[in-house]
């Protein structure tokens, strides 16, 4: 009986901090779903409280006023998705590379590729914006493609090389001994067999880009303007800051990705593991 109300208590105190953590985590989604949901003088009101005393959905219809946001979320989905396929073209090469080539040299020009990432966006700011301005490529899609492809290829590299490497190369020898050439069997066999880390990179890619503010917000102006961008310049003034419409709108545009990440997270999960242990 001791030993099973000592478990029993272990028991409650783990989902009990286990239910804190989930908590604390879901409290941002709460505080902007309930934001959304009520009047602005009540979002300013001090003490601010989490449950709204009057549940409106005015939010929701005049945000649509406020800016193009159809025109946002356009060049949203196009840099998006441009930047995976453009950052999954480079990777997929470059990792199946480090993978199965041997070179001098090879290890340290990975590490060098993935030590790239631990560079704060802060840093590079200004170098972009003058590479950019200086190729004509301000407030244009391709330049916003250019900088985000930069960013998403070192980490998709980095994580195709791991899953490149678990892969028997039998197979490759296989393949080679029957006619095949080394592009043809990166095609044919190694992409099959590597998709669930493939769509995994992707999918990081895709998020990326489609979250990101800070050079969105430097490098675009109007014709390239993203959705994070537009939302901040639609709700966000020097005399008004329209706190409900701005949550509104945010629920309404993470739908899309929270919808990829779904349909995806069988890929995206197996992607991310699989390469992490080699049989």
């Amino acid at each position: 009986m001791l030993l099973r109300t000592q478990d029993r208590i272990r028991k409650w105190i783990s989902y009990g901090i286990g239910g804190l953590f989930i908590f604390s985590l879901l409290l941002p989604l709460i505080w902007v779903l309930t934001t959304s949901v009520r009047p602005l003088s009540e979002v300013l009101a001090t003490p601010p409280k989490i449950i709204p005393d009057i549940l409106t959905f005015r939010a929701y219809f005049e945000l649509w006023d406020a800016g193009p946001f159809a025109k946002y979320f356009l060049n949203s989905i196009f840099i998006s998705l441009a930047t995976a396929f453009v950052a999954l073209s480079f990777s997929v090469s470059a990792a199946y590379a480090f993978a199965r080539f041997k070179f001098p040299g090879a290890t340290l020009l990975l590490m060098t590729v993935v030590m790239s990432q631990m560079l704060p966006g802060s840093s590079i700011l200004i170098p972009v914006f003058q590479v950019i301005r200086s190729l004509g490529l301000l407030d244009t899609h391709i330049g916003m493609v250019l900088v985000y492809t930069g960013f998403a290829i070192p980490f998709c590299t980095w994580l195709l090389n791991g899953y490149f490497g678990a892969i028997p190369s039998d197979l490759e020898q296989a393949a080679l001994i029957d006619g095949c050439n080394r592009l043809q069997l990166l095609y044919r066999i190694i992409i099959p067999l590597a998709a669930p880390a493939i769509i995994a990179v992707g999918t990081f890619a895709f998020l990326l880009s489609w979250n990101e503010f800070l050079f969105a917000f430097v490098l675009t102006k109007s014709k390239a303007l993203t959705i994070a961008v537009g939302l901040r310049s639609a709700f966000l003034g020097q005399y008004v800051n329209k706190y409900d419409q701005l949550f509104a709108a945010s629920l309404i545009f993470s739908i899309p990705p929270i919808a990829l990440f779904i349909a995806l997270q069988k890929y995206f999960v197996q992607g991310l593991t699989a390469g992490a242990v080699k049989e």
